[in-house]
């Protein structure tokens, strides 16, 4: 069995658990500093309302009246621009209540951190802001930004924090004197040395790691991305069950479920069971 890595997906959310972890991280991507944090939420699943697209982020930080959400990318899902507009926008939805004035939505900050160039700019890090095409500088007070990392182009990035960042990210070797980096890696050795979790947490690493090879197949032969990850959660959540019926009814669900864009389904009925048999009473499986 392995040992996982920051960028493994349960390794991230569970590092990102960690108060002093997860304010680190924030303020040296965005510059910025966190006093005070309200709460902070692995695997939030949100959806903006009954029926609609779900989403479901790896870390949603609350704090000092802003809303910052971190994702871990290891492969390419389909255009990062686009997911970036969902997320703000099922953000918005849930912080808004009924009646309430849009003055109350909070400041909120997206941040991809990516094993690569997902975007396409072809830089280490991308910032996107809405701008006034007639007045680059006008700020019209939109309160987010979206900044996407790009930890393979490390290295082009000046000495300093960031560049260590990605660097740890890229090659899982914490450089010295970086008193976070040594924090992330002794929590991630001690992670690593626990062996139940790390048992407990394998399937779900087996799931990510077969929609990294499969996602690529599908870019490089231009295929449906999402039809390529539902066969890999179809598959984890078989094998899970261990019974070859359960496999085939799996298979079906995640193939009903993609045709009908509900691609988070998929992956809550692969944790859920009880969503599972719920999802295949709704398509008579």
């Amino acid at each position: 069995m392995r040992d996982l890595t920051f960028s493994d997906g349960p390794m991230f959310q569970r590092l990102m658990g960690n108060e002093a972890i997860c304010r680190g991280i924030v303020e040296r991507i965005l510059r910025t500093e966190v006093a005070e944090i309200d709460n902070i939420v692995t695997e939030q699943t949100v959806e903006p309302r009954l029926g609609s697209h779900g989403v479901r982020m790896d870390v949603v930080l609350t704090a000092d009246g802003r809303t910052y959400d971190v994702e871990m990318q290891t492969y390419r899902r389909g255009r990062v621009a686009k997911r970036f507009r969902y997320y703000q926008a099922s953000l918005d939805v849930a912080a808004l209540g009924k009646g309430s004035d849009y003055d109350r939505l909070p400041p909120t900050f997206i941040v991809f951190i990516c094993t690569d160039d997902f975007l396409g700019t072809g830089l280490a890090v991308s910032t996107l802001e809405i701008a006034c095409a007639e007045m680059p500088g006008f700020d019209c007070g939109h309160g987010f930004r979206w900044v996407i990392l790009d930890a393979s182009r490390w290295d082009s990035l000046e000495p300093g924090p960031m560049r260590r960042l990605l660097q740890f990210v890229a090659t899982g070797v914490a450089p010295r004197d970086d008193a976070l980096l040594s924090l992330v890696s002794d929590e991630m050795d001690a992670a690593n040395a626990d062996a139940a979790w790390k048992e407990e947490m394998m399937p779900f690493l087996t799931l990510e790691e077969d929609a990294k090879i499969q996602a690529r197949i599908s870019y490089e032969d231009g295929k449906a991305e999402g039809r390529v990850e539902g066969r890999a959660e179809g598959r984890v959540e078989g094998e899970a069950a261990g019974i070859e019926q359960g496999r085939r009814q799996m298979a079906s669900l995640v193939q009903r479920l993609m045709a009908d864009g509900r691609a988070d389904d998929v992956v809550r009925a692969a944790e859920s069971p009880e969503l599972c048999a719920r999802l295949c009473e709704e398509y008579g499986l």
